[in-house]
């Protein structure tokens, strides 16, 4: 879940927003779109590499080519820079990314190579012929906090995360505002990893939510082993990014999966007609189809099922949003007020936990 760097949540990622150029000049590539990806961690990590890569199997069905990739390119700029170069050497000018980290990289070469598309998913770094996309997973979450709330009889949930930095705490935060609503009175218990995959670690904090009474256990982490523990201890559980349930095909409530096809496969249809433009630091939500829970729900009434149909169909309408006020934090600042809904720079600029999570960010 490699989305945002801790570096940026320290300095004020409404800063790094601010920052981003909005480009909106169509790009013109020298000759026909030919795709290449570059990944941050392994297509077999059941997460946030895994999920990456699911798109690239649409992406070749869809255009019927082969599309390369390179696996376990780290976070440094030097070589990442190194790898984009050795696909453009080859002839590839629409390069894919997929983390916070090579939004640097990704920044320099598209400034050098104004003639080839560059995409970076879960970056903050734009221009005019470069995009970071990223999915509005606090919709999903929303509906997956409401399916736990329903089925929690502790009142107790939990939720294991990587950092505490914005795109994380919205999840939490929504996780816990769903359930509240399904089930007024349940908390939320979050326990941070410091670390986007540490299996034995996430299984550690699973098992202790559990002792402190939680039933439901949510991953927002790139493996399953929260939610493996929980399988074990007779819980339920949500899985993340891709559909967990064969790894808790007994409890799992269902999975906030990730589509980035449903952006990237349009993307790429208008660079082949040359209407492509860079929408900047994008967010893509449910309406777009790149986030959605994998249905139906298990374990819930007809009745929670039609509820949590209906949440997301207002969500899509555009008739209610997971953040609208009154949203208080865990200190009781108002930080969303009644009748108000949060704005996207609010959004980046998180940096709380509303009033029925437990848990801290320090």
């Amino acid at each position: 879940m490699k989305r945002l760097s801790l570096l940026a949540s320290v300095f004020g990622l409404a800063g790094c927003f601010a920052l981003a150029p909005q480009a909106r000049a169509q790009v013109k590539l020298d000759g026909p779109p030919k795709i290449a990806f570059v990944y941050l961690g392994a297509i077999s990590d059941g997460g946030w590499t895994g999920a990456q890569n699911r798109a690239r199997l649409v992406m070749q069905k869809t255009f019927h080519e082969h599309i390369p990739y390179v696996e376990n390119i780290p976070e440094q700029t030097e070589k990442v820079e190194q790898t984009v170069e050795l696909f453009l050497n080859r002839g590839y000018n629409v390069i894919i990314g997929g983390t916070y980290g090579y939004g640097d990289a990704f920044a320099a070469e598209a400034k050098k190579h104004p003639h080839v598309a560059f995409i970076n998913m879960g970056g903050v770094t734009t221009a005019p012929n470069l995009e970071s996309p990223y999915p509005k997973t606090f919709q999903g979450w929303y509906l997956a906090g409401y399916a736990a709330g329903s089925v929690t009889k502790s009142k107790v949930i939990g939720m294991i995360e990587g950092f505490p930095i914005p795109s994380v705490l919205w999840d939490i935060n929504a996780y816990a505002l769903g359930a509240k609503a399904a089930n007024p009175g349940t908390v939320a218990k979050v326990a941070f990893v410091n670390s986007w995959s540490d299996p034995v670690k996430e299984g550690q904090l699973s098992n202790a939510m559990i002792e402190q009474g939680a039933d439901v256990i949510a991953t927002d982490m790139d493996s399953p082993a929260a939610i493996v523990q929980a399988e074990k201890a007779g819980k339920y559980s949500i899985g993340y990014q891709n559909d967990m349930s064969a790894d808790a095909p007994n409890g799992i409530l269902t999975s906030v999966v990730f589509y980035w096809d449903k952006m990237l496969v349009p993307m790429v249809e208008k660079l082949k007609a040359g209407t492509w433009t860079s929408a900047g630091d994008s967010l893509y939500g449910l309406k777009d189809g790149m986030i959605e829970l994998t249905m139906p729900v298990r374990h819930v009434s007809p009745a929670v099922q039609t509820k949590i149909d209906d949440i997301k169909a207002a969500m899509i309408a555009g008739k209610f949003d997971p953040f609208t006020g009154p949203m208080k934090a865990q200190n009781g600042t108002v930080e969303v007020p009644e009748g108000k809904v949060i704005t996207t720079d609010q959004l980046w600029s998180m940096k709380y936990l509303v009033d029925n999570v437990q848990g801290s960010i320090k």
